[in-house]
């Protein structure tokens, strides 16, 4: 989608026009339940938060300064979405997966790639809360240090603390 594109969907859908609005949820709710999935650790979780996030797109289009690209503007207000819900609920939800890749497979199949995938996510989910947020906020959604400074309202040399002893653990367990 072209920034003119991004442009013109936004103004409609500050509107409440609902072609639009479904335009941009088509274009952009993979993106965002990913996001929010991650920092919630639940399916459920994550499409509430979507939802509301893409239910309150008229609303947030209206503080929306159009000088930031739209895609990357969406994931931040599903951040802030995704850890008030965090919040306020102040639970933690399981995630099953599937078994772990075969060892002696030396070829990478697509499905090797999908549970290499599916561990990468156990590894994740298995972090302490503080320490799982500041990697998908640094490494899975590429935001500075800064930015998750203030987004999680701790200091930056937590962030990078927190971030070197999550990439630490994420490695023991991967590597297990």
């Amino acid at each position: 989608m072209t920034v003119a594109q991004e442009r013109r969907l936004s103004r409609r859908a500050a509107r409440g026009d609902r072609q639009a609005l479904h335009a941009l949820y088509e274009e952009y709710s993979g993106q965002l339940f990913a996001v929010a999935y991650r920092l919630t650790e639940s399916s459920a979780d994550a499409r509430d938060v979507m939802h509301g996030v893409l239910a309150d797109l008229p609303e947030l289009f209206r503080r929306f300064d159009g000088k930031r690209p739209l895609g990357p503007w969406l994931r931040s207000v599903t951040v802030h979405a995704a850890l008030r819900h965090v919040r306020s609920e102040r639970r933690r939800h399981e995630i099953a997966m599937a078994a772990a890749p075969d060892d002696e497979e030396e070829v990478a199949s697509p499905e090797s790639r999908i549970l290499d995938s599916i561990e990468l996510e156990r590894a994740l989910t298995s972090l302490e809360e503080g320490l799982r947020r500041v990697v998908v906020l640094k490494e899975l959604e590429g935001y500075s240090h800064r930015e998750i400074a203030e987004l999680l309202q701790i200091e930056r040399a937590t962030s990078e603390g927190r971030l070197y002893m999550a990439r630490k653990q994420l490695r023991d367990r991967l590597l297990e």
